[in-house]
């Protein structure tokens, strides 16, 4: 499904050659684009799910003796959960201490439970990816999940006419925010939002871990810019090179899944 875009951007996003206003073709909108939007809703699900009880069990063990409190601050990995689950229930306990070692034990195989099923949802998502999109994963700072979402939104070439439509889409193009003798721009809060999250999360990626992002950071903070506007730079160079790197690769994917059909 196409994320809902306000009329306002669309006439934007018209005038820089989005073409978004038409639907995409039958052979455009394949199963897989179709399918990963499912694996990653459904990854978005178990993660939810996961954080509210491991957040319930944390907040159960902090309520407890001391041994427990210890536990609660601790990585919760699964030998520490196994733990948890095989732990017996105190002799002679209160119906109060009964509730809560079993709503313990629960928590804990769920939580484990969950984990096993993100990481198999995870496997499955970097499939589709790289059926889709080769290689893409391979640039630094972009997931699975990440890449999932851009291919999502791109949905296939022709949507987007040029890499400046594609910013305008995901929210990271720049709008005139001058006043006086100041020249500056400020952040898009339109278009995608869903997209424009996923390329923040790579933003934030390559700040913490690429060399030459760093370098680019510390340059233009050095001539007067401020992190945000250092930020929005940083995604609009991102949505560049995801716009180039997913045209390239879903033409050439579409071009092999077609060749065996016409020959």
């Amino acid at each position: 499904m196409l994320p809902r875009i306000s009329s306002k951007l669309r006439m934007t996003e018209v005038a820089s050659g989005a073409n978004l206003g038409a639907r995409p073709s039958k052979q455009c909108r394949t199963s897989a684009n179709v399918h990963s939007a499912c694996v990653r809703r459904a990854g978005d699900e178990l993660t939810v799910a996961n954080t509210a009880q491991t957040n319930r069990l944390r907040a159960l063990l902090l309520g407890g003796q001391d041994t427990e409190r210890d536990m609660a601050r601790a990585t919760l990995t699964d030998p520490v959960l196994l733990a948890m689950a095989r732990r017996r229930e105190p002799p002679q306990a209160s119906r109060e201490q009964a509730v809560r070692h079993s709503e313990i034990r629960r928590l804990a195989l769920a939580i484990r439970a969950g984990r096993h099923a993100l990481a198999a949802n995870r496997a499955q998502l970097q499939t589709i990816v790289d059926e889709m999109a080769p290689g893409l994963t391979e640039r630094r700072g972009i997931g699975a999940v990440t890449a999932a979402q851009a291919i999502v939104s791109f949905s296939h070439p022709g949507r987007c006419r040029s890499d400046a439509a594609f910013a305008a889409l995901s929210g990271t193009s720049p709008l005139q925010a001058s006043s006086g003798k100041t020249v500056r721009y400020r952040l898009n809060r339109g278009g995608d939002r869903a997209l424009n999250s996923a390329i923040h999360t790579i933003a934030i990626t390559r700040r913490r871990c690429c060399p030459t992002t760093r370098d680019y950071v510390a340059r233009r903070t050095a001539e007067g810019k401020s992190s945000r506007e250092i930020q929005r730079c940083l995604k609009r160079y991102i949505a560049r090179e995801l716009y180039r790197a997913l045209n390239a690769s879903t033409t050439l994917t579409t071009q092999r899944l077609a060749a065996p059909a016409a020959a």
